[in-house]
């Protein structure tokens, strides 16, 4: 009875310290107590530590540093007081004890400091050979030395530092050429660029052309041209589709009447005389009924047919038909009139499709199977068994990994045959049938332990083929 009495009066702070502390060394635990009623403005504090981008590891290892020091304050509190009171009194210093509220502090700081320094331009990442001495970053992507131009780290061969101007974070000029990123942008003219002006505005431009990126519009009249939205623009003369890949193609689309013409969404677009969808004019469509179907971006209807794209199908009515599997969009939905199966792009199946039982074999591929039978869009696979048709992985071979973790969207196979598309492929063997992409020469492959399909041997598909690359699932 007398024990316990005894350890009850030794009350909390006797508690933590594992014995009876003086009057000052109480007020003075009672005081490291009272910093936790501080400790949630601390951890709200510590959360803006990541605002800034990590410029290292070093960096990213002391803002943990610096906020699991605050953010673990209340676990580590009484044992750094206990431990320190045991420490003082070992040494015989007792003053020492009253130092432990300076440990988490100088924890703190040393990780600030380094935090600081590793973001600084110190630490600052620099490109290999460069002049130290007269290197500058002139934004995220661009930098100089007295000898060379840098984008994103590299040298960007054929730029002047003398004369190099940033524009934005992906326009820059010097005497001879404008620059999008590391790319020349051919033909354009620096004395004249301007870049894109914010808005609807996504173009640059010069005295003579219009560009999106570094792809020309090949604009035909200059003082016509003007803007839509960010898909469209046009002149007197032409309708350009503000797409890098479709500019790429440099297929040029004459306006039936720029002064009515009208975007309906970021595919389609109507004037007068003509239905637009990307760079294509819509054969056949009539302007004055035509609209996109509701929340579908890629499907329109007039007074005559429904439309996937640019191409008119056998279909008169969207309403009328039938419908499966709409719940997960048009793209993916079936429908039929009663006689006849369309599949999502709108073509009409063979005679026989089971419309109940039809479905898509993989998502945004075009292969599909109901109870009896495999299709390729719209064309039967002679002989194809629905039951273990599958297709295969794609491996997509980089310069130093490979990953197949995407559907390949030319090969598939049942348990006896291989097709290519909607063709039966002879004598190959399943088994090793291996089929991708290569992205260092930018070719498709296909081969099996015999021979190739498709493209050529290098070291990086011999590599594959030999089975000496860890696949990335």
């Amino acid at each position: 009875m007398y024990i316990e009495q005894e350890n009850k009066s030794k009350g909390l702070t006797a508690c933590i310290l594992g014995e009876q502390p003086t009057i000052l060394q109480k007020i003075f635990i009672w005081f490291m107590l009272l910093t936790l009623l501080l400790w949630p403005i601390g951890f709200y504090v510590s959360i803006f530590f990541w605002d800034s981008s990590v410029q290292s590891s070093i960096d990213e290892i002391c803002r943990w540093g610096a906020t699991l020091t605050i953010r673990l304050y209340p676990i580590y509190l009484f044992p750094l007081i206990r431990l320190w009171f045991k420490l003082s009194k070992k040494v015989g210093k007792s003053w020492l004890f009253y130092l432990c509220p300076l440990i988490p502090m100088a924890v703190f700081f040393l990780f600030a400091i380094f935090v600081t320094l590793a973001s600084s331009a110190y630490a600052e990442r620099k490109p290999k050979g460069c002049d130290f001495s007269t290197y500058k970053r002139l934004n995220e992507a661009y930098a100089i030395d007295i000898n060379h131009v840098y984008c994103d780290y590299e040298i960007l061969e054929g730029a002047d530092p003398s004369t190099f101007k940033v524009l934005n974070e992906h326009y820059a000029t010097d005497m001879h050429h404008v620059w999008f990123n590391d790319n020349i942008i051919e033909g354009a003219e620096p004395t004249t660029f301007v870049i894109p002006n914010g808005g609807i505005s996504n173009l640059a431009h010069d005295a003579h052309d219009y560009y999106m990126g570094n792809q020309p519009l090949h604009v035909a009249d200059m003082g016509s041209f003007r803007q839509i939205d960010e898909n469209w623009a046009l002149d007197s003369l032409y309708v350009y589709y503000l797409d890098v890949d479709v500019l790429a193609d440099k297929k040029a689309v004459s306006v039936g009447d720029s002064r009515t013409f009208k975007a309906l969404n970021g595919f389609y677009a109507v004037d007068a005389k003509c239905v637009y969808y990307k760079n294509n004019i819509v054969k056949g469509a009539d302007p004055a009924s035509f609209a996109v179907l509701k929340g579908q971006y890629r499907y329109g209807q007039d007074r005559h047919r429904v439309y996937y794209e640019a191409y008119g199908s056998k279909i008169r009515n969207f309403n009328a038909l039938r419908h499966k599997n709409m719940k997960d969009g048009i793209y993916n939905a079936f429908h039929t009139d009663g006689k006849t199966v369309y599949n999502p792009e709108l073509m009409a199946m063979p005679v026989g499709t089971d419309f109940l039982t039809i479905h898509k074999v993989e998502l945004c591929r075009n292969w599909y199977a109901d109870s009896k039978h495999v299709y390729y869009e719209n064309r039967l696979l002679p002989g194809a068994n629905p039951k273990t048709f599958v297709i295969f992985p794609s491996h997509y071979v980089n310069a130093d990994c490979v990953s197949d973790n995407n559907k390949n969207a030319d090969y598939s196979h049942d348990d006896s045959h291989v097709y290519y598309r909607d063709s039966l492929m002879s004598d190959v063997d399943i088994a090793s049938f291996v089929c991708g992409y290569d992205f260092v020469v930018e070719k498709s492959f296909a081969f099996d332990k015999s021979r190739y399909y498709e493209g050529t041997p290098n070291p990086r598909i011999e590599k594959l083929r030999q089975g000496k690359y860890q696949v990335v699932k």
